[in-house]
């Protein structure tokens, strides 16, 4: 199910993004994710494998998820009165969670448990350096877009614009074929890679 938070930055590349840094909407949906990303459950072993969780489960659950209730079978939690001037018994509330959107024909005929997601099925995870496809993403410190993203990004890309600038500079300007008349490939790209390096010193 393709929600407005998920799919926030689906598309989006570094050109069509420099332009709404200061778009609101944008901003909210991205930290509207944070609660559905899964935790850390172990930190790293010596191997460097870590253990992640859903954000459903454990002792203090991020999000509400049907989904997970039904599989593993928590039972609902008690009424409980709860006093709306305390700000961390209601932030602490089953009510002020996240609710993970299911499909409606879910909602009217719940799937059988191999056909839902893996993490739905077992609610941990362990991730391996080198993991390859779409599990290595979840080993990532900084989500795209993120705050958190855009503060380790914007002084690295600043540097990396520097760089280019100063190597297309009329003093090195490693575009002109003339200062490499050196002819092939290999001859070139050490040419390059010497260019680069004067530059850089």
């Amino acid at each position: 199910m393709l929600t407005a938070p998920a799919q926030a930055t689906r598309g989006l590349d570094d050109d069509s993004v420099r332009g709404i840094d200061d778009d609101t909407g944008l901003r909210e949906q991205i930290a509207a994710r944070e609660a559905f990303f899964l935790r850390l459950k172990e930190s790293a072993d010596e191997r460097g494998a870590i253990r992640l969780q859903c954000p459903a489960g454990g002792p203090s659950p991020a999000v509400v998820c049907t989904r997970f209730n039904q599989v593993h079978k928590i039972p609902a939690p008690r009424p409980a009165v709860v006093d709306l001037t305390d700000r961390r018994a209601t932030a602490a509330h089953t009510a002020a969670r996240p609710t993970v959107p299911i499909p409606t024909a879910e909602r009217l005929r719940a799937l059988p448990v191999e056909e839902l997601p893996r993490i739905c099925q077992k609610p941990t995870i362990t991730v391996r350096p080198g993991d390859p496809g779409k599990l290595d993403i979840f080993r990532k410190d900084r989500h795209y877009r993120h705050p958190s993203w855009q503060d380790a990004y914007r002084p690295e890309r600043a540097n990396i614009e520097g760089a280019n600038g100063r190597l297309k500079s009329h003093d090195i300007n490693i575009a002109d074929p003339g200062k490499r008349l050196a002819h092939g490939r290999v001859a070139q790209t050490i040419l390059l890679a010497l260019m680069v390096c004067s530059s850089n010193l």
